[in-house]
């Protein structure tokens, strides 16, 4: 990989990694301020809306507008020139339009909706959600019009700056949240959010208004394009809200088991999406133009053989990962967030739903990468299909799991769920795909999840012999507990590895991307510049 693709590649690859770190103290200093309170609960209750349909839109912006502008941008003439903005004035329009649409349904029907979940809640109560849904549906809007101008800005090749965005909207939160929680209480997190959001936008804005953007300024909402728009993001925005709202379900069973519930499942699912949001989606943002040039020759078995070694190193990477966070849950929760309000009890909370999430760790890492690859082989409605079911499965599964073994199984029922998602397609896309030796490779997979099983059982093992040396919660016996916990798992996967003679794998992943880059620089230069 030539100097200076990799070193553009490192600093994106570390804005991200900071500002996910970012987003975690943001988590941390919520959890500090209002532990697992039934205030925090409310509040979640109150967003889901909003976030899930911000989140829908906002995937969905940049993976219809980033092929959509780069096609407009190639017409014009020339990159370093000021683009033919009347032409990308329509799909924005659109895209933005739609999103008012999203949040003005979500203001005016909040009362009607959220009775589904807040029907529990005393009247005073249930207008402080309706209230808070209202006002965070703003961030609809904001969140579509900063996918939009960050898909601009990814076309024109300016992935850094963009990528800061977030640790402006992070800083900006946590701020908010300090200065404000004893004042405004529970409104701080919202002031944090929309505030975070609009100055985030503000700041992308300053970057995007060197192109001039206003200069050919249109009203125009639909032109010949609108109609292939619509039709492409239809099935992305469906397979996101149906993957996106399995905490709908979360929230509305975990009621049922009192205070504090719901805002251990929402820590849960931070600490266990963490790995994913670093590790998985930067593998992700490698592989994904590969997957794409290789999708264009059909037939070929170079799609199929970047695929198998992908998931292979995703899954040498996750399974670890997830074995630690499955013995070490209690200590984990325990360094990171006992502080504050976030007390003893929030602590049990929050492990007893980790534990049950770790398996997640794994199918998320498999679920980043095969996704792309469906999405590059044109196999979306296959995607759509998979999504659908699961979520049946998701349903059923949240409310039998959590009447056999409380609300634990409520996090076990994500897991399952997740773990049926990946695996349903590596199962099609092994199918699909054309790459030699496919019998190895599930092997391959199937022994290294196998070893996850045996890391855990001697982890426990591990874990209950330390527990008679390192009895306390103090600092000195978790990271004690944790670094030897560590060192087990460490050991326990590379003798596994090197017994079943699979330890190769490990060394011939780190080699691959870089290779497969270099090759595609070679020939493509001027692709070679991120």
């Amino acid at each position: 990989m030539p100097p200076r693709t990799a070193k553009a590649v490192f600093s994106v690859a570390t804005v991200l990694l900071i500002s996910r770190l970012l987003g975690f103290v943001r988590e941390i200093v919520i959890a500090d301020v209002f532990g697992t309170s039934a205030q925090y609960d409310l509040y979640l209750v109150a967003i889901m809306l909003p976030a899930l349909l911000s989140a829908v839109l906002s995937f969905a912006s940049v993976y219809l507008l980033v092929p959509y502008f780069s096609r407009k941008l190639e017409n014009a003439t020339g990159r370093e020139q000021a683009a033919d903005w009347s032409a990308l004035w329509p799909a924005i329009n659109l895209t933005v339009l739609v999103a008012v649409g999203v949040a003005a349904l979500i203001a005016l029907f909040a009362p009607l909706i959220m009775k589904i979940w807040g029907g529990g809640y005393l009247e005073t109560e249930f207008g402080d959600i309706v209230f808070y849904c209202r006002v965070t549906s703003a961030m609809v809007i904001l969140g579509t019009t900063e996918a939009c101008m960050r898909a601009y800005l990814n076309v024109r090749r300016i992935f850094t700056y963009s990528a800061a965005g977030y640790l402006v909207y992070n800083a900006f939160c946590v701020a908010a949240i300090v200065v404000f929680h004893q004042q405004f209480s529970i409104g701080a997190v919202a002031i944090g959010l929309l505030g975070g959001l609009a100055v985030q936008n503000i700041y992308l804005l300053l970057k995007v208004l060197s192109f001039k953007p206003f200069e050919k300024l249109t009203a125009r909402v639909f032109d010949v394009n609108s109609k292939a728009i619509l039709a492409t993001g239809g099935v992305i925005i469906l397979v996101e809200f149906i993957n996106r709202s399995y905490f709908l379900i979360d929230r509305y069973v975990a009621q049922q088991f009192g205070e504090g519930i719901i805002s251990a499942l929402n820590y849960g699912q931070v600490l266990i999406q963490l790995p994913d949001s670093i590790i998985g989606l930067a593998i992700g943002v490698v592989v994904f133009p590969i997957f794409s040039d290789a999708s264009n020759k059909p037939g070929s078995s170079r799609f199929g053989e970047l695929y198998r070694k992908a998931i292979t190193g995703v899954v040498l990477l996750a399974v670890p990962i997830a074995a630690y966070f499955m013995v070490a849950s209690s200590d984990l929760v325990h360094l990171l967030l006992h502080r504050g309000q976030f007390d003893n009890n929030s602590v049990e909370l929050t492990a007893n739903i980790l534990m049950p999430y770790a398996p997640s760790i794994v199918a998320l890492f498999i679920t980043s990468t095969s996704i792309r690859a469906c999405y590059s082989g044109g196999w979306g409605k296959q995607v759509l299909l998979f999504a659908a079911v699961i979520f049946a499965i998701k349903f059923a599964a949240t409310f039998i799991l959590a009447e056999i073994v409380g609300y634990g199984g409520i996090s076990a029922a994500t897991s399952l769920s997740h773990v049926g998602f990946a695996g349903l397609m590596l199962m099609f896309l092994s199918k699909r795909l054309v790459f030699g030796d496919k019998p190895r490779f599930l092997y391959n997979i199937i022994v290294m999840i196998l070893l996850g099983v045996l890391m855990v059982l001697i982890g426990n093992a591990v874990g209950n012999f330390l527990s008679r040396y390192f009895e306390s919660y103090g600092i000195t016996d978790v990271l004690a507990r944790l670094a030897l916990l560590a060192l087990c798992v460490v050991v326990v996967y590379w003798l596994g590895l090197s017994l079943l003679g699979l330890k190769s794998l490990f060394w011939s992943y780190l080699k691959w991307p870089a290779a497969n880059a270099e090759k595609r620089e070679d020939s493509e230069p001027d692709s070679a510049q991120l």
